[in-house]
């Protein structure tokens, strides 16, 4: 890997990192993982201590009763950077489309957005060597708020069945190629940028887009990332530096796993055994990686050295000014405060048979949908909801990994976990304990669904002043996977 690749890498990672913050670097250290040749000429990733991570900290001695670790109190703020004067004016909706077919849903109206909040676009592009451009596999939302600072990430299906302005109603992620193809204004982005407006009221200020080679580069000259895995994942590829044999991603067993650009790549892209769901959880993953290799690197402060490298690299629309002052909040946001989200659970799903006699799989707004994205958006954030929906953790299923994987979940659930602490196995299985008599039926509903817990692991426990209104306790039984 050259200086200038090493350069260019790690500027794109600095202005991911000002998107995804400073999120989960307190982990615990990981294993790592080496590709091994197969007789049969496969590369398969199978987990094995790795050298260059540091030594994992002695593991403390269990008691009896759970012993309470309070999270960090955040900083206090610092005053906030003055807004790049371009996203200081209100992103204006294109002039209504003309010739709209019938059968087309009409516009949504605009969410009403709060001063100052910055929507950003992180796209993903399957854009293959000798092609001029690719889908948009990868759509993400970073909603960002200098005021704290704070961000709120959305993963946006690919398969989201939407009217394209212009043309015809198709899958969100051939919006972006059509732009580019047809000369709509502003490209590419001008085109996906109003088939969001349209189709959602989301309105976006600028974006970012990286193709498989392109991702695959930066993360190599990271050193790889490390993941910390939920469910076992056994994918094929074709690989992309040997066409005559096949690449195996075999990670057979919940734990973190250390990926390089390619094995990470396959990471984020694998539908075999899942679905787009826990795809798109995996590409945030390993952004979350990338972060950590980024940490104690220093390289934010580096941005206008390393910007000519970034934009040879990223395709953006986002000037230095810009970058810059995104990396002022990023050093400055706390993990608390940021949200992560998916429309996937909030989606209807179904097969259609297009006009050439394809069939597609979809997913259909709802006003489920709606609703999801006004309350994500718009509503507090999970560290400042309401005292019904902080949970703690206790961890008794005798894996020390499974409580950074619970408190993973919970999160994405859309609740605050206060505190953990680790115990003994105590030989009961996983359930939630009610603390408060006038907890949100709702809110225990998500609980037991985010686990994967029947009703029937529900227990009334009132504690007369608790701070969190659950106490998850995890079992033997746990499983982070839920199949």
């Amino acid at each position: 890997m050259t200086i200038r690749w090493l350069g260019r890498a790690l500027a794109l990672i600095g202005f991911l990192m000002v998107l995804q913050s400073l999120a989960w670097m307190s982990r615990v250290p990981p294993m790592g993982a080496s590709p091994s040749r197969l007789a049969n000429g496969e590369e398969a990733v199978t987990a094995i201590p790795s050298p260059a991570l540091p030594a994992a900290p002695p593991t403390p001695t269990p008691s009896p009763m759970p012993t309470a670790t309070p999270t960090p109190v955040p900083p206090t703020p610092t005053p906030t950077p003055g807004l790049p004067a371009r996203w200081a004016l209100t992103p204006t909706p294109p002039p209504a489309p003309v010739g709209v077919p019938e059968g087309a849903p009409p516009p949504r109206p605009l969410l009403s957005f709060p001063p100052g909040r910055v929507n950003l676009l992180l796209l993903g592009s399957d854009r293959q060597p000798g092609e001029r451009v690719g889908r948009t596999d990868t759509i993400i939302l970073v909603s960002i708020d200098p005021e704290g600072p704070s961000a709120r990430l959305l993963s946006i299906p690919r398969d989201l069945w939407v009217y394209i302005p212009g043309w015809q109603s198709h899958k969100i992620n051939t919006a972006y190629p059509h732009g580019e193809l047809s000369g709509y204004p502003g490209g590419g982005y001008g085109l996906l940028r109003d088939t969001l407006r349209y189709n959602l009221g989301i309105a976006t200020h600028g974006y970012a887009l990286v193709d498989f080679q392109g991702m695959r580069a930066i993360i190599d000259a990271l050193g790889g990332v490390d993941v910390l895995v939920r469910c076992p994942l056994y994918d094929v590829f074709p690989d992309p530096d040997d066409p005559t044999i096949t690449g195996t991603l075999n990670l057979p067993a919940p734990g973190y796993y250390h990926l390089d650009g390619k094995q990470a790549l396959w990471y984020m892209r694998s539908r075999y055994s899942t679905g787009d769901a826990d795809r798109a959880r995996r590409q945030q993953q390993v952004l979350e990686g990338m972060l950590d290799r980024l940490k104690e690197g220093g390289w934010l402060s580096r941005a206008p050295a390393l910007w000519s490298g970034l934009r040879q690299t990223v395709q953006t629309d986002l000037g230095l000014d810009e970058v810059l002052w995104l990396a002022s909040l990023g050093l400055r946001m706390d993990r608390s405060r940021i949200a992560r989200g998916s429309l996937h659970p909030v989606l209807a799903s179904a097969r259609i048979t297009t006009t050439s006699e394809n069939e597609l799989f979809i997913y259909l707004p709802t006003e489920q949908t709606y609703a999801y994205l006004e309350r994500f958006l718009l509503g507090p954030l999970p560290s400042q909801a309401s005292p019904l929906t902080r949970v703690e953790l206790i961890n008794a299923s005798g894996n020390a990994l499974y409580a950074g994987m619970a408190v993973e979940i919970l999160r994405e659930a859309g609740f605050g976990v206060v505190r953990t602490a680790e115990v003994e196995p105590d030989g009961r299985p996983s359930r939630v304990l009610a603390l408060h008599p006038e907890s949100s039926a709702g809110a225990v509903q998500s609980l037991l669904r985010a686990l994967h817990l029947p009703a029937s692991r529900l227990e009334s426990a009132p504690e007369p002043g608790a701070e969190v209104a659950y106490r998850i306790w995890l079992g033997t039984d746990f499983n982070p996977c839920g199949r």
